[in-house]
């Protein structure tokens, strides 16, 4: 749930260790997207982030393509399979006209 990942976000902002997280399957919505961004915004050494089928709509995604422009250790994202329209696709091609890292990205 959100109030579970709020906690992993947290502890991300510091981590220098984990490079994978996948936290599919979890009902994480926009506030776990948003504790997600908070911590890609901070964290250095996550490479690999799954979480699709979470019911992250738009704003969840805004919210992440926002960290992402920040964010210089991410190779691979999945936000597969959420409530993703046309406005969340449009959030994440503005991160990547400034994002270097990221090298898969699925948004289907």
């Amino acid at each position: 749930t959100s109030n579970g990942l709020i906690k992993i976000g947290e502890a991300l902002q510091i981590n220098t260790s984990l490079q994978a997280l996948d936290v599919s399957h979890n009902r994480i919505c926009d506030d776990g997207a948003a504790a997600i961004s908070e911590c890609l915004k901070k964290n250095n050494t996550l490479q690999e982030l799954k979480i699709s089928e979470n019911e992250i709509t738009n704003n969840g995604l805004i919210k992440i393509g926002e960290a992402l422009q920040i964010n210089t250790s991410l190779q691979t994202l999945d936000v597969s399979h959420n409530r993703i329209s046309d406005d969340g696709a449009a959030a994440i091609s503005e991160c990547l006209k400034k994002n270097n890292t990221l090298q898969e990205l699925k948004i289907s």
